[in-house]
């Protein structure tokens, strides 16, 4: 009980309107070392051929106006972004995201789905949403479903016609960036992720491929879960702003002159705004991060600042000059798989859904105390008693902990598998998120 009264007076001291990310205290947080050894891989690629090897696909981005709730398609374009493994995964739906959408030809074939998962506040602060799916052969119809953001029940806010033949083409010029492969898969089929920078002036180039050398020896000396089938490339392309101290640049929301245009979302003046960063405009960091081919895109900020942001399958961002790196790094690259915080306080999580919910799609949280129907009831012995008391916690013991998804509505339903993972401020992973991290990666490759 002694845990639960010092969160309770933790609590107390909160404004009502706080946001997390990371977690709140960097001093609790691991400070990693990581190897400066050159990478066995650190390959110049010609940025034409890398552009060139991509598979076409239909991007489309659909506008939200929070007036109303309002949704509508505010472009489709030709991308050279896709890849193999998206062609794959695009046939099945996703079980997992609060935004999911499908495309259907006339004669109501899928040609694809896709699906993304951000939370009640992403489209507000970002006021876009992103989706791309394979080159229909004909005309065809895009359906949008979403979470109400009261009950979270899924409605179709969207439905729109898509000619193929008339979306004009996204251009992309191969001398204004610059690409190096720093890990080649070493299993099949292949996802490629790519680091970007971000606020790298032309004068701290180097700085952002030593970074970027940092983030693969991260991802290959924590074992993160299938990165076997990653294929790691740095994208420099140089930014006329650094990120700088998070401000209130007053409104409307000007577009930020760098790469991909993140920054601190100051225009929702919530109370960790400074902790996280989004895009100013969703066109300019999918055009960026779309210049080469992509499955999983990660942007490196100029910075030293604590903060961090992960949303499932939309960014994962993070400081390329901070202490606990590898901690933000793999925290914030946990939630672009679907996973939810492990820890309490700090304000509502970066993934918190609508306050009417039963159940958070999230795959290491959960709301219910049926051990029959618990996500991970596989790794609870049947000597565990579900909900769990936290004086069963010896370092193994999982179960349904008491705990979590920060302080997001609805307060004190939410239970998480243990302590000290990752997604709390551990060094690694719990085997539930680890599990989660393979089976989507599964999923992604089209298994």
């Amino acid at each position: 009980m002694a845990r639960k009264y010092r969160l309770i007076a933790f609590l107390c001291l909160l404004p009502t309107s706080v946001w997390a990310n990371p977690y709140p205290d960097p001093n609790r947080v691991p400070h990693d070392p990581v190897s400066s050894a050159p990478l066995p891989v650190d390959i110049p690629l010609s940025s034409a051929a890398v552009t060139a090897a991509g598979v076409d696909i239909v991007r489309t981005e659909i506008e939200f106006t929070e007036q109303g709730e309002k949704y509508r398609l505010a472009s489709a374009v030709l991308e050279r972004s896709g890849t193999q493994a998206l062609l794959a995964r695009s046939q099945k739906p996703d079980a997992y995201g609060s935004y999911h959408a499908v495309l259907k030809d006339v004669d109501g074939h899928v040609v694809g789905y896709d699906s993304i998962g951000t939370g009640v506040e992403f489209r507000r602060l970002v006021r876009a949403l992103t989706f791309r799916f394979p080159v229909p052969t004909k005309a065809a119809q895009l359906t949008v479903t979403a979470e109400n953001p009261s009950t979270g029940a899924t409605e179709t806010v969207l439905q729109a016609s898509i000619d193929p033949a008339t979306l004009p083409r996204v251009q992309v010029d191969p001398n204004s960036f610059e690409v190096r492969l720093l890990k080649q898969a070493t299993a099949s089929p292949e996802l490629a992720v790519n680091l970007y920078a971000e606020g790298y002036l032309p004068s701290r180039k180097q700085q952002f491929w030593n970074d970027a050398n940092k983030a693969v020896r991260a991802l290959a000396d924590n074992q993160f879960p299938g990165v076997e089938h990653f294929t790691i490339r740095a994208v420099y392309s140089p930014s006329n702003k650094q990120l700088g101290a998070p401000t209130d640049l007053g409104l409307p929301v000007a577009e930020r002159d760098s790469f991909l245009g993140l920054y601190y979302p100051y225009w929702r003046q919530f109370g960790r705004w400074y902790d996280v960063v989004y895009p100013t405009r969703e066109s300019r960091y999918r055009r960026g991060i779309g210049s080469v081919p992509y499955d999983y895109p990660i942007a490196i900020a100029d910075s030293t600042g604590y903060w961090g942001v992960g949303n499932f399958n939309e960014v994962t961002a993070i400081p390329g000059s901070h202490s606990s790196f590898v901690y933000l790094l793999l925290h914030e690259f946990g939630h672009y798989f679907g996973l939810n915080e492990e820890y309490e306080g700090g304000g509502p999580t970066e993934l918190q859904f609508a306050p009417g919910i039963t159940e958070p799609w999230s795959q290491n949280i959960t709301f219910t105390t049926d051990k029959n129907i618990l996500k991970w009831r596989h790794w609870v012995s049947a000597s565990t008693p579900v909900p769990t008391p936290d004086s069963y916690w010896n370092g193994s013991t999982y179960g349904a902990y008491a705990g979590g998804y920060a302080d997001s509505e609805p307060l004190n339903h939410s239970h998480k598998p243990g302590f000290n993972c990752t997604m709390e401020s551990g060094r690694k992973f719990c085997p539930i998120c680890k599990e989660a991290i393979q089976k989507k990666v599964d999923f992604d490759i089209g298994q």
